[in-house]
């Protein structure tokens, strides 16, 4: 797939940002790496492009992308990552030239959650929930690295994200070999 433009842009620009800034937890991890942030920061961004959503948007999902699997401490469960990657990234932008974004914040911190418990944490702030529900595609797109099973495409949120799974499983596959 050539990518639009924008989104090429977007992700050089974000997956530069990832490998120079973005410090992991999990050193070793072998499932949620900076290559599967890099995926899912792809996938994100091609959501929002089928969907037309202006740049700001773009933005919290690129953010959301490159910080959320940065504090995992085990590769399986780990319930609570997601509420560390939201407080990685609230300091970084204490500290760093990033400006913070409080939806940026809530989708990472409850993007380990139900789904009930994310859409009512962003219900308040300007397209959050369908924020959250593009950032959860765009994470759920990349389960495809974990086995050709793994993803249950009838969970999949947006109509995006079911028009990417055949590119997300060749993408998953070529980055295999």
């Amino acid at each position: 797939m050539k990518l639009p433009g924008a989104v090429k842009r977007d992700y050089d620009r974000w997956s530069r940002f990832l490998e120079q800034q973005i410090d992991f937890s999990l050193k070793d991890s072998e499932k949620h790496t900076k290559a599967h942030c890099a995926r899912v920061l792809l996938y994100a961004l091609l959501i929002a492009e089928k969907m037309g959503l202006s740049q700001e948007l773009r933005e919290v999902l690129g953010a959301a992308a490159v910080f959320h699997d940065s504090r995992r401490q085990d590769d399986w469960l780990d319930v609570g990552h997601g509420q560390r990657a939201a407080d990685y990234y609230k300091a970084f932008c204490r500290t760093n030239a990033l400006i913070y974004d409080e939806r940026v914040y809530r989708i990472m911190a409850y993007h380990d959650r139900e789904d009930t418990l994310g859409e009512a944490a962003l219900s308040g702030l300007e397209h959050g929930v369908l924020l959250y529900r593009i950032f959860k595609d765009a994470d759920a797109l990349d389960r495809y690295r974990l086995g050709e099973t793994a993803l249950d495409e009838s969970m999949l949120r947006t109509t995006a994200a079911h028009s990417l799974t055949d590119f997300a499983r060749c993408l998953v596959a070529e980055a295999a070999h």
